[in-house]
């Protein structure tokens, strides 16, 4: 019996994307289960307003968000609601439903449990798309767990335990900006964020058909460009007061 719960994020409309990473997991002997992502393009504005908050948005990122972001944030807390609400297990992996593990994850799983264990908010993020650097935390059969300075982007697949699982929700019952976004201000939320090194899972959403939870459907040439001119200025503050924070974190001694 596995000791965790495994939940997978899928549209109700991407019924092929389910069968797929349900054929890959059993495969490597795991039991999904399916979340019914959040799907904006049939979700009413008062559906998407339940934690959006364009006042908080408007403090605390560069632009507002679509209305696909705003469903992969909720998509994400409905998997974090369902594990604490029907589950008794230390942690939970949540993955997006474009992905694959490079090897069978049975061998990683005591790097998680030595990390997430004990009452401390963590989550153990399994994918990265740019190198890191930070502290490493543990390593063993070739794969090691960092601290890094600036939490990478992304929520293809992470693991998370039940203290982080509540820390994330009642800090972000109201959001204002993307989910992976938020889960960089680790010095807001309160959770350890800690990376995989290498990669634990590959990330295949051009093999089936593209990001459809999240990302830059439906916008136009000039919002793009404008948004990300802002998204520059908004990744260098990030990055800066990222840095200060985990400067402060490594002078902390032990107690």
């Amino acid at each position: 019996m596995q000791d965790f719960e495994l939940y997978v994020i899928n549209l109700d409309r991407s019924a092929q994307r389910w069968q797929r990473i349900e054929a890959h997991l059993l495969k490597v002997k795991l039991k999904p289960q399916r979340i019914s992502a959040v799907d904006a393009a049939q979700c009413d504005v008062d559906t998407l307003a339940q934690h959006y908050s364009q006042a908080v948005n408007q403090k605390t990122f560069f632009m507002a968000l679509k209305p696909a972001e705003i469903g992969c944030f909720l998509s994400h807390r409905k998997a974090l609601e369902t594990f604490l609400k029907n589950s008794d297990k230390p942690y939970a992996i949540i993955l997006e439903d474009d992905v694959e593990f490079i090897n069978n994850p049975t061998q990683y799983q005591a790097q998680w449990r030595e990390v997430l264990s004990g009452n401390k908010p963590a989550m153990v993020k399994l994918f990265k798309r740019r190198p890191i650097s930070g502290q490493q935390v543990i390593k063993a059969a070739g794969s090691a767990i960092m601290r890094p300075k600036l939490v990478p982007l992304g929520t293809q697949a992470q693991v998370v335990n039940r203290a982080g699982a509540q820390a994330l929700l009642n800090a972000f019952d109201q959001f204002g900006m993307p989910v992976d976004v938020a889960y960089q201000h680790w010095w807001q939320h309160g959770v350890e964020v800690l990376v995989t090194v290498p990669n634990q899972i590959n990330e295949i959403s051009q093999v089936v058909g593209g990001t459809n939870i999240g990302g830059s459907q439906g916008m136009s040439f000039g919002y793009k460009a404008k948004r990300e001119v802002k998204r520059s200025w908004f990744r260098l503050k990030l990055k800066l007061v990222s840095a200060w924070h985990y400067g402060r974190h490594s002078q902390k001694k032990p107690n």
